[in-house]
């Protein structure tokens, strides 16, 4: 059961992480597993957008980048749309061991006598008898109202609608964020970090995270009241082999250029190194936390 805070909707969050973080481990089996964890962060902390983003431009990084992206849109999907949109593919050969994310748009319930009038939903777009209908998660597709694209296996967003005889039908919805967390989008970046950093439009507070950067609790001030002006920020994370200061050294651009903030989530911290998702729970939770002691 989901708590009244999770309706809650906190400042905006986005993370980016390099597609080598999954390479501490060789097994596909394992690898699934490194990229459930960050999907749960993700759920846990109402991030907005995964950044996966090539921390070497080499064709096995491009290939890591196809099978995150694919591993985190799959656990983002509610569970009865996965069928129409994925099917099976060598890349989830290991998802049924993943934990689900159990957010408000990955609903319990199947029968459609229990949709509640105003709810909303995720849905794929079907036919029957030459009428739309859209799948939502119960035992029958509902008559879909409004809908003028002409695309099957279309993901939208519907509110259900019930009528004085009990009737259900669906229609198109913008996805409700403003009052619940609604999961997280999946950009895939093919550039490198530096290009994407020069060039980002959508990310006007950015932090970096580093073992060399000051310690979070000595910035805390000075992020809490930026965070409030601008109401979202990227979060950066290096792999577990090399720093962000490393990988931007490739493009010749210093950390401090593209960042407002260097932070070290884990002072004097015991062991030799943190891997990428071990730092995105930590950062994640140090930065909801400060959210709350904004005041």
């Amino acid at each position: 059961m989901l708590s009244k805070e999770a309706n809650q909707i906190p400042f905006a969050i986005s993370i980016a992480i390099p597609t080598s973080f999954i390479d501490v481990d060789q097994s596909r089996e394992q690898q699934t597993q490194h990229i459930g964890r960050i999907a749960r962060a993700a759920a846990i902390f109402q991030v907005d957008d995964i950044i996966i983003y090539r921390d070497k431009m080499n064709s096995k990084q491009m290939k890591n980048l196809q099978f995150v992206s694919r591993v985190l849109e799959y656990m983002e999907t509610p569970q009865y749309l996965r069928k129409h949109l994925f099917g099976k593919m060598p890349d989830l050969q290991y998802v049924g061991s993943l934990p689900p994310l159990r957010t408000h748009h990955h609903p319990l319930v199947k029968e459609s006598s229990k949709l509640r009038n105003g709810e909303f939903r995720e849905g794929v777009v079907l036919t029957a008898k030459g009428k739309n209908v859209v799948d939502v998660g119960v035992e029958s597709p509902l008559p879909l109202l409004k809908f003028k694209s002409t695309h099957l296996l279309q993901r939208i967003t519907v509110q259900i609608r019930r009528d004085k005889s009990g009737k259900v039908t669906a229609h198109p919805s913008s996805p409700p964020r403003s009052k619940q967390y609604w999961g997280y989008s999946v950009k895939g970046v093919e550039s490198s970090l530096g290009d994407f950093l020069v060039k980002k439009t959508n990310y006007p507070f950015v932090i970096a995270t580093s073992r060399r950067g000051r310690p979070i609790a000595e910035e805390a001030s000075k992020i809490r009241s930026q965070w409030e002006k601008f109401h979202r920020l990227l979060l950066l994370f290096g792999s577990y082999k090399e720093g962000l200061a490393e990988i931007l050294q490739r493009d010749q651009i210093d950390v401090a250029s593209v960042s407002n903030h260097i932070i070290n989530l884990v002072f004097n911290q015991g062991t030799a190194t943190i891997r990428t998702e071990e730092a995105v729970f930590m950062g994640l939770s140090a930065f909801r936390l400060l959210e709350q002691l904004k005041d």
